[in-house]
């Protein structure tokens, strides 16, 4: 899983002047000292690294000095600055090769920029004393060759690719036979209400009472399923760094200056081998201002700046293809702008895909609002939340059934990313939908219990922007994977698939009828006719509404609760009583979300951040620190 390429190589093959490896040997000929080139191969041996990787990761040359070292080794010229490149060709298998050729008609045939075994291989028989080829570093390579295909990646990126058009998205909206049937029930309950109004009601009811009786009873159940037991402290274990393998990590920024130096602090604060990082920040082409925020800061060599080529649409997870074709890493992480993951949280990850089998394809990490005291709704927020993610979440997946991820610190495999073509660029929600093409594809999702701080609104009106997306991305979400129902139910078997659409459905049926299911139950509960009704029909009827009514009380009052204990935050407590308020927040954002649906189906409502004002500082990492052993069962199969 290390991605390196080290492994597979003799040792004699991989060494050069003095026992160093021939990528660190011929650099005593430009300068550097043998004791400290020793000490990069003997951390690379040991960590099972790159070589190079190492010495730059321990300052002893940067990445320009290192490339224009190679070019005078080779005889080559060497290009700071590269020309254009051909167009064309697989992105991913160039990159990995370092070699492109050139639209120059001057001297310059091929430019390289090999890295890993293309660069050892460079060294032990490459081009040396021509003239038509020239060298520059990896990240210029990498910005030339994105530039030359900016138009086939920003298709790739979208989905918009033959592989990409092949595959359900959002994009297409709803299917023909989802519209008729939609339109059918839509007519039929309308003259049902004029004509037979009380039949519709009880039709109505008996027909989505089960849908709503399972989301309550999933809400219900993972608030009283005892959690697994914590051993990751017990255990007081640390996996060997030779074992980690390289990881790579996503961050699509956009206008986010407010909170880029906390976000680069975090990042520089994660317990993982420099060699092995393969941070992204992820820029669009039209983000001036970032990008000179971030030429004028001085990144640890293991970041990148990664300008994704413009186009349609402007969406998180379009920015995220492009990471994820380009990724160095076996494993592959996301996080947003504001967020401060705990500092082990990669090691923690990767311990537990290292002990889990290859079908656990995801872990999601919990999110935790730290400064719930800032105000009401931060505090709302935060008690939401800790009911997610210290209850439902791994209540869910205890009882092996799928979750809606979070959005951030995901952590996936690769090659399941891959697999299952990535992200959704059209869908405003894309963790939800990723979450539930992977169950669809065989694999398993696991709970990570590691934390990631993150800034909640604080105003009503960026709540409701950041809420109406989400609940407009489980909208597009229902509709994709629905459009084959018998197929849906095949891939992800009947609890899983029943699961989604409460999960899904439930809770956006459940936001928009929250105001009438209210009305109504006061109005039947005040004329009796909901505890005293007459037939057969209304009987079975009530027993459902009644059933939904006191058992949706407690399911909405439940989770929180509980996470909020788990968690540590009884002060949260005192919010409990406002619960039924903000959930008529949640109401009114689904309203806004469907509006949008039918009206802006892909604008990405962005929520502004660095407004909070109390935000807990950054923890330095601790190397001692314990990382625990997988607890049993890791992961969920569906």
């Amino acid at each position: 899983m290390g991605g390196d390429g080290n492994d597979d190589i003799p040792v004699e093959v991989r060494t050069g002047i003095a026992g160093l490896p021939v990528e660190l040997a011929f650099l005593m000929r430009h300068g550097l000292e043998p004791s400290r080139l020793v000490d990069a191969a003997t951390r690379s041996t040991r960590n099972r690294s790159e070589p190079v990787r190492e010495a730059i990761a321990l300052a002893l040359i940067d990445e320009t000095s290192f490339y224009r070292a190679l070019a005078i080794e080779m005889e080559l010229a060497f290009l700071p600055e590269p020309p254009s490149l051909q167009a064309g060709g697989g992105h991913d298998a160039i990159l990995r090769a370092g070699i492109a050729p050139t639209n120059d008609d001057g001297c310059f045939r091929f430019i390289l920029a090999p890295q890993g075994m293309a660069l050892r291989r460079m060294l032990e028989a490459g081009p040396r004393n021509r003239r038509d080829i020239a060298v520059t570093t990896p990240r210029r390579f990498a910005e030339a060759l994105r530039h030359s295909n900016a138009d086939t990646l920003a298709e790739q990126a979208a989905g918009l690719d033959s592989a990409g058009l092949a595959r359900d998205s959002a994009r297409t909206g709803a299917s023909r036979g989802q519209v008729i049937a939609t339109g059918c029930g839509v007519a039929v309950a309308a003259l049902g209400s004029i004509f037979a109004p009380l039949e519709t009601f009880f039709g109505l009811a008996l027909l989505l009472g089960p849908l709503f009786l399972g989301l309550i009873l999933l809400r219900l159940a993972a608030s009283i399923e005892r959690t697994a037991p914590d051993l990751w402290r017990s255990h007081r274990w640390r996996i060997d760094d030779a074992r980690l393998p390289v990881y790579t990590v996503a961050v699509p920024l956009y206008r986010e200056l407010a909170v880029l130096r906390q976000l680069t602090d975090a990042l520089d604060a994660l317990d993982y081998p420099p060699a092995k990082l393969d941070i992204r920040l992820l820029i669009e082409a039209d983000d001036s201002a970032m990008r000179n925020a971030l030429a004028q800061m001085t990144l640890p060599a293991h970041f990148s700046v990664t300008i994704v080529p413009p186009g349609m649409p402007r969406t998180k997870p379009r920015a995220l293809n492009l990471a994820l074709l380009e990724a160095r890493g076996a494993l592959f992480t996301i996080f947003d702008a504001e967020d401060i993951p705990d500092p082990q949280q990669l090691r923690m990850a990767a311990a537990r895909f290292l002990g889990g089998p290859k079908e656990l394809g995801c872990l999601q990490a919990r999110l935790v609002i730290d400064h719930a005291e800032e105000g009401v709704l931060p505090g709302l927020f935060a008690l939401e939340y800790a009911g997610l993610f210290e209850v439902l979440n791994p209540g869910l997946l205890q009882f092996q059934l799928p979750i809606m991820l979070g959005g951030t610190s995901n952590h996936f495999r690769t090659e399941a990313l891959r697999i299952v073509g990535g992200w959704d660029a059209w869908n405003v929600t894309e963790d939800a939908d990723l979450g539930f093409r992977l169950v669809r594809a065989g694999y398993r999702i696991g709970d990570l219990p590691s934390n990631t701080r993150e800034e909640a609104p604080v105003s009503i009106l960026a709540w409701l922007k950041q809420r109406s997306r989400w609940i407009k991305g489980y909208i597009q979400t229902l509709v994709t994977h629905s459009r084959a129902p018998l197929r849906l139910v095949r891939e992800a078997g009947f609890a899983a698939t029943f699961a989604f659409l409460s999960l899904v459905f439930g809770t956006v049926a459940t936001a928009l009828g929250y105001p009438a299911f209210a009305v109504a139950a006061l109005i039947s509960y005040w004329d009796g006719s909901l505890l005293e009704p007459v037939g057969t029909a209304a009987t079975l009827t009530s027993i459902i509404a009644l059933g939904v009514w006191l058992l949706g009380s407690v399911a909405l009052f439940a989770p929180p609760i509980v996470g909020a204990l788990r968690r540590g935050s009884p002060g949260l407590l005192l919010l409990v009583p406002l619960l039924p308020l903000y959930y008529a927040l949640v109401s009114i954002a689904a309203w806004m979300a469907l509006y949008d649906y039918f009206n802006r189906r892909f604008a990405w409502n962005k929520t502004e951040h660095g407004l909070a004002r109390r935000r807990a500082p950054i923890a330095e990492p601790t190397n001692g620190a314990a990382i625990p052993l997988p607890p049993e069962p890791e992961a969920a199969r569906y």
